[in-house]
């Protein structure tokens, strides 16, 4: 029994009152007058303030924008990435690069359970799963937060965010892109917690890359590619999942799929090549790193 617990019992006993009648007995004088230190609730925190106009999308980004998604207590209940997404974040803040934001609730429950210290993006956007039609021409991009895979049962909105960047990249530039997931500032499923434990284990500079890309053996078929969604060809691989209600956010536009028919990904960690999948002419380098 905590402190404040304890001082209430012994004040309700010392009433003299029956069990069942001594908490209906007491008035709020006779508690104020106890002298029980019962402590203010906490005040709601307050919504963020972007500095530009919420829910508007950029005219442009340039290279290498930060986009953070759903760090939300809602879904990552012990703020698990809490220390990686803020060192990253006030990284870019530092180096005057832009920080986006996409939250799935902008309301005042919405605004409690987003974690990240700081709480003043350059751009705040709605995002129901991670979903965007942010400008992206340049060559690369930072997505941080979670969850991070796609799979039947489990489609991450990390995943769904670096989806996203790879079609809007490619509506504007024919160029290779790239798209960069520092694992500290990721969270992943439940049921993923031991691949994480592992990933965040590997250190090149005590195992060999053969030992590291043994690590990465099924990883873009257990992680990145799903086959229960339209694809291009009949035998192609989608990467990650599509938003699957277009009611979730009307505003959001699809756009053609990301597969493995017109894509061709390379999948690296801290910098060794582990794994190459799709045969498309459209190029991903995918750079995770501890």
């Amino acid at each position: 029994m905590n402190r404040c617990a304890l001082t209430l019992a012994l004040f309700l006993s010392a009433l003299n009152l029956p069990a069942h009648a001594q908490l209906r007995a007491i008035t709020a004088a006779e508690i104020l007058g106890s002298g029980l230190k019962v402590p203010p609730p906490a005040p709601a925190a307050a919504a963020l303030a972007p500095r530009n106009p919420k829910n508007e999308l950029p005219s442009r980004l340039p290279d290498d924008p930060l986009i953070v998604v759903h760090a939300s207590r809602a879904f990552d209940e012990t703020a698990s990435a809490a220390g990686g997404i803020n060192a990253v974040v006030a990284g870019y803040k530092a180096a005057g690069r832009p920080v986006i934001y996409l939250l799935n609730d902008q309301s005042a429950q919405g605004y409690s359970d987003w974690y990240p210290a700081d709480r003043a993006p350059d751009y705040e956007l709605f995002s129901a799963g991670g979903e965007h039609n942010l400008p992206l021409a340049a060559g690369e991009v930072t997505i941080i937060g979670g969850f991070f895979g796609s799979y039947d049962g489990a489609r991450g909105c990390q995943t769904l965010a670096a989806r996203d960047a790879i079609r809007m990249h490619f509506e504007a530039s024919g160029k290779p892109f790239t798209v960069n997931m520092p694992l500290k500032a990721i969270y992943f499923y439940e049921e993923d917690a031991g691949v994480y434990k592992e990933l965040l284990a590997l250190d090149p500079k005590t195992a060999s890359p053969a030992a590291i890309r043994k690590v990465f053996d099924r990883f873009p078929e257990s992680f990145f590619l799903t086959d229960t969604f339209p694809t291009s060809t009949d035998d192609a691989a989608g990467f990650g999942h599509p938003l699957t209600n277009q009611a979730d956010n009307p505003g959001y536009r699809m756009g053609e799929p990301v597969d493995t028919a017109r894509y061709a990904f390379e999948l690296f960690f801290d910098g060794i090549s582990v794994a190459k999948f799709g045969s498309g002419p459209r190029r991903v380098s995918l750079k995770l790193f501890n």
